[in-house]
């Protein structure tokens, strides 16, 4: 009798805190002006949890009822703008629920709403008070380590919080702004600089003086924390990409300059957030930053680099095709746009007076950067609270065509690309092909008219991308048999090509700074550098810097070098001279200075900038075909001149991809000297 009277009272209870939260709202708002009502109920809910955990161990039901009004009733308080008191309360409670129930119990309560609480989480990450971002990064390493202890990994947690990052990211910008706290790009970056730190602080979680945190999970801790930071940068490289054209919320923002993020490490952040995501599991995200990737490479010129992205980029949508079915989608949260459930939404803004940069503004801001328009296509307007539309093997085959169109128009923009194209479209075809065949074994198994036809139009939309790509092979496989139909056979004619022959090679150059540390290579509120100080950085030298210096050596072919080191040693001093250091900046092209000498008694800043060889096994420069990238090369020799102290010495430099690829620069891996002599 008695038992039955406790699980009657704990079901009770269960089903009133979940009736409480769906007229939270209304509290909400009648209790703004009574800040201490919410810290009561912040310490109500943990008064509950600590008295109920035992008593509900034995009745199952009723603990999930009592943890999913307790749940609720914190994300609704977590949502409000509240004191940092409260909201440590309230996260204090979150963690509490989630250390005495259990992470199954957690997960298994929030279901869909976890990227929700996610999404909370995030926005606290990036508060201006330092307790509350603490406390913020104390649940997600609870979360995150309870997580890996129960399944042995974290790729869904990681998943969801990568994907909702860059709305969140984008909505902190946006309130910023219509507080009248963002006039600049500059202020952007630093209003999402303590989300970024926060991050860097859970990947500090350390095994040996925290439980929570297994000594297996801390590299993939740092594995996902340093994808948050570039997903959180990509955000940032997204708004500058747009130019003029960047509105934060009716705040103009100025085009940039760009010389002053010339050692932005923009392409490898881009490159770092899309490999996170993988095709089976999220390729609308990888596209998605792919995508940003191709137009920053189109914003710089580097035309082989855009189509080698594009090229990724449908490389993805052919592996995604057969899990599309299994993708996971995010969905929108109405208690930030639903001012019905959300009644304080209507105060956004007041700071500035201003009725036109409301909630409004600032969500349709932020549902931008959760996943732009174009790559998912849909009829429907996704509502509040609906989950964004999962994407079609016909859609996804239409975008395939459209990216590998663009590729092909890109590759030709630089000369003697064609039998790259080539190649890279032939191992598509193959892979198209191969789910092609899977595709038609699988429709002739099914006994529903209805998915036959809809396995018939997915296989027609997918002949339609072969055709296509068929047929673009087609045009290049033409301009390659004219081009070698073009080419000089007589020794007289070698003459002619030779200006050809250098306009046409790809060329790469050693970059290496050292000496003093200007402000830009210390820690800032901006992306990090490209350029580790005092390690080489192998760069493929751009199309209009070839073009330039090849038209200044017309008459003296053998300065070439030379003058392309120097060419692009400038742009570098520039961005250093714009620092606003007191070191003296000193170019050198060729050879390995002292770092520690000095100019005329004060610091100084060396630029050295070296041209390298890609080695390429059996590669001989007077017979084979070196005016295309023909080649693939993740090794380059570097010639280091000799002085009175120093020999003269090759040096073979190893990179992590083969040029040509999605970089246009990486830095060294390996640094290895072949040969040294006196002179």
């Amino acid at each position: 009798m008695e038992r039955t009277s406790v699980a009657l009272t704990l079901a009770l209870l269960g089903n009133r805190i979940y009736e409480f939260t769906a007229s939270f709202a209304f509290f909400v708002w009648a209790a703004q002006r009574s800040r201490e009502s919410f810290n009561t109920i912040c310490a109500t809910i943990i008064v509950v949890v600590e008295e109920c955990a035992s008593p509900l161990s034995t009745f199952p039901h009723e603990q999930k009822a009592v943890v999913h009004g307790i749940l609720d009733l914190l994300l609704h308080v977590l949502t409000t703008p509240q004191s940092a008191v409260t909201h440590l309360r309230a996260v204090g409670g979150a963690i509490q629920a989630l250390e005495t129930f259990g992470v199954e119990m957690f997960l298994n309560v929030t279901g869909e709403s976890l990227q929700h609480w996610l999404r909370v989480i995030l926005g606290l990450m990036n508060s201006i008070s330092l307790s509350v971002r603490s406390i913020a990064v104390d649940f997600m390493v609870s979360l995150l380590g309870s997580a890996f202890d129960l399944e042995g990994n974290i790729d869904e947690l990681a998943l969801i919080v990568a994907t909702v990052l860059p709305e969140v990211a984008a909505r902190e910008v946006a309130l910023h702004s219509v507080s009248g706290h963002v006039e600049n790009l500059e202020d952007v970056e630093k209003s999402v600089w303590p989300l970024r730190r926060s991050f860097a602080d859970i990947e500090d979680a350390n095994p040996l003086d925290d439980d929570r945190v297994d000594p297996q999970l801390a590299p993939v801790l740092s594995v996902f924390c340093r994808a948050c930071q570039a997903v959180i940068d990509g955000v940032l490289i997204e708004m500058r990409l747009q130019g003029r054209d960047c509105s934060i919320v009716g705040t103009q923002m100025e085009e940039y300059r760009r010389e002053k993020y010339t050692f932005d490490a923009d392409e490898e952040s881009l490159f770092e957030a899309a490999s996170f995501f993988v095709p089976e599991m999220a390729p609308i995200q990888r596209i998605r930053w792919l995508m940003t990737l191709k137009s920053l490479h189109e914003a710089k010129g580097q035309w082989v680099e855009a189509a080698e992205t594009l090229i990724m980029c449908a490389r993805t949508i052919s592996d995604s095709i057969p899990h599309l079915r299994h993708v996971w989608r995010p969905s929108r949260f109405a208690l930030w746009s639903d001012e019905r459930r959300s009644l304080w939404l209507s105060t956004v803004g007041q700071e500035v007076g201003n009725p036109e940069r409301g909630n409004a503004q600032v969500m349709s801001f932020a549902n931008t950067f959760l996943e732009p328009d174009g790559i998912c296509k849909t009829t429907k307007n996704p509502c509040d609270g609906s989950v964004l539309p999962q994407p079609s093997i016909s859609g996804m085959s239409i975008l395939l065509t459209r990216l590998t169109k663009e590729a092909v128009s890109f590759y030709s923009r630089e000369e003697s690309m064609d039998s790259l194209a080539y190649s890279r479209l032939e191992s598509l075809l193959k892979v198209l092909m191969g789910i092609l065949d899977d595709h038609s074994s699988v429709r002739t198994r099914l006994k529903k008219s209805t998915l036959r036809k809809q396995q018939i139009e997915e296989e027609a939309s997918l002949r339609k991308a072969i055709a296509s790509i068929s047929f673009d092979m087609t045009k290049v496989a033409e301009r390659l048999l004219l081009i070698a139909e073009d080419e000089p056979a007589g020794p007289a004619s070698r003459g002619s090509s030779k200006l050809t022959f250098k306009k046409n090679r790809p060329y790469f150059v050693s970059v290496m700074l050292s000496g003093e540390k200007p402000t830009r290579f210390l820690e800032s509120t901006t992306l990090p550098t490209f350029l580790e100080w005092d390690a080489p950085c192998i760069c493929r030298v751009p199309k209009e810097v070839v073009e330039s210096a090849i038209a200044g050596c017309a008459h003296d072919s053998d300065r070439l070098e030379q003058v392309m080191c120097s060419a692009f040693g400038e742009s570098i001093r520039a961005a250093l001279l714009s620092d606003g250091s007191n070191a003296t900046i000193l170019l050198k092209t060729g050879g390995r200075p002292n770092p520690t000498e000095s100019h005329d008694g004060g610091p100084i800043i060396l630029v050295e900038v070296g041209f390298v060889e890609m080695d390429v096994p059996d590669f001989d420069i007077s017979d084979a075909d070196v005016t295309s990238f023909g080649h693939q090369g993740k090794h380059f020799i570097y010639e280091r001149q000799g002085d009175e102290t120093t020999l003269a010495a090759f040096l073979k430099m190893t990179v992590a991809r083969p040029f040509p690829c999605t970089l246009s620069r990486q830095r060294t891996l390996l640094t290895s000297e072949l040969v040294a002599s006196k002179e």
